[in-house]
């Protein structure tokens, strides 16, 4: 098992169309065919195809202030500018894993990153002898907008390595066993070289050709198409939401202020009331009887009789007491809000996902349905048409017709 990490970046969208296409000619605009793809698969993510995986992914990561807003979390720190991680599974030349196996060394991978609940894009390749996997994950929690900081990520996915090979009960990298023993004994690794990937040279060189990132760039009509249905239903999801949670928040502290006050007020009855009962026996025993809440707090002021302000430490500490159950109360209710208003955006966005693929299907059927006009337009100009019989006139024999 050879892990290997391509690096972080800022484009789904590309490191996408590399591992779900062949490498392009120089001469094409873009990647035309997948040959080399055994399979994809996706996970935490609204949809199983894989080419609207980067899509939205992108906006999970565009969204990030807003998912923190939702899960009450403080919006701290830099902006993040590469929220994509890529990296790559392999196993050796006599390894023939299924896909199984393959999706269950993805997801043990990305635990051992920590990225487990995050967005990830899986593309099996078989273009070389070796098989393997390339993993896009989103360095960006879906759940509450913050990114995954992956410190050690290179040494976390080692010692997995190493873990997988045992589990298969045969060490195929002995100097990774060698170095992860070194590192925790404090002593110097031996480190092998870290070359560029195979195709870093090829991109390079196309990358100079005029005019081809600007091509490469160009979106197609059917993408335009699918990407504002996303947007529109994408916006008008956010728009309930805003909507939605900040007037349930209003009612919230509405409700928070008038149980503030009455909690205010019955703290202060019962300071007065007790003032005045606990200064004889009689008034204390029908605290005792008629109030079963303050049967404990007059026991301790019972207790006291000897202090006469022993009464109020206790009162005060009863009265802290359930001026934190309130507020935790209401902390609990605004949790809520923010649970549930979230998973209506998440919901909503699956919605907007199916709209849009809809959208989407729509065009290319109505697509289908023009080529087939024009193929039956070409066929009907191909009929030839017999020319009716001219008659002929006097000079030419007449009163006959002329084939």
């Amino acid at each position: 098992m050879i892990p290997k990490i391509n690096g972080l970046g800022r484009s789904f969208a590309g490191v996408a169309a590399y591992c779900l296409h062949d490498a392009p000619e120089p001469a094409d605009r873009r990647p035309r065919t997948s040959e080399r793809v055994g399979w994809a698969d996706t996970r935490n993510l609204a949809t199983f195809q894989p080419e609207r995986a980067a899509r939205l992914m992108a906006a999970t990561a565009r969204a990030a202030p807003d998912l923190k807003r939702l899960a009450g979390v403080a919006r701290t720190g830099r902006k993040l500018a590469k929220p994509v991680l890529h990296y790559s599974l392999s196993w050796a030349q006599d390894e023939a894993p299924d896909k199984g196996e393959m999706s269950r060394a993805v997801d043990e991978s990305l635990e051992a990153l920590g990225l487990v609940g995050h967005e990830a894009l899986i593309v099996a390749h078989e273009d070389t002898e070796h098989p393997h996997v390339h993993v896009i994950a989103n360095r960006v929690d879906p759940e509450t907008g913050k990114a995954a900081t992956l410190d050690n990520s290179k040494l976390q996915l080692s010692r997995w390595a190493e873990g997988y090979e045992r589990e298969q009960g045969r060490i195929r990298c002995e100097r990774r066993v060698e170095n992860n023993e070194r590192r925790r004994e404090g002593r110097e690794v031996v480190r092998g070289p870290s070359g560029r990937p195979r195709h870093w040279a090829r991109v390079r060189r196309e990358g100079m050709q005029p005019g081809r990132a600007r091509r490469a760039r160009k979106p197609r009509r059917e993408d335009q198409v699918d990407m504002e249905a996303w947007r529109y239903g994408e916006a008008d999801a956010w728009e309930t939401v805003s909507g939605g949670r900040e007037r349930n928040f209003r009612n919230l502290e509405t409700r928070a202020r008038k149980e503030w006050a009455d909690l205010h007020k019955r703290q202060e009855e019962m300071r007065q009331r007790l003032d005045r009962e606990s200064r004889t026996v009689l008034g204390r025993l029908r605290i005792w009887q008629l109030d079963r809440s303050l049967r404990e707090l007059a026991g301790a002021i019972r207790g006291r009789e000897d202090l006469v302000e022993g009464w109020r430490e206790d009162l005060d500490r009863y009265h802290r007491d359930e001026r934190a159950e309130l507020g935790k109360a209401h902390g609990e209710r605004a949790r809520e809000i923010e649970r549930g208003w979230g998973k209506f955006y998440r919901n909503r966005l699956v919605e907007a996902e199916r709209r849009a693929w809809s959208v989407r299907e729509t065009m290319r059927e109505r697509e289908r349905e023009q080529a087939r006009e024009r193929e039956r337009g070409r066929t009907i100009t191909r009929i030839v048409v017999p020319r009716p019989p001219r008659p002929r006139g006097p000079e030419r024999g007449g009163g006959g017709f002329e084939r």
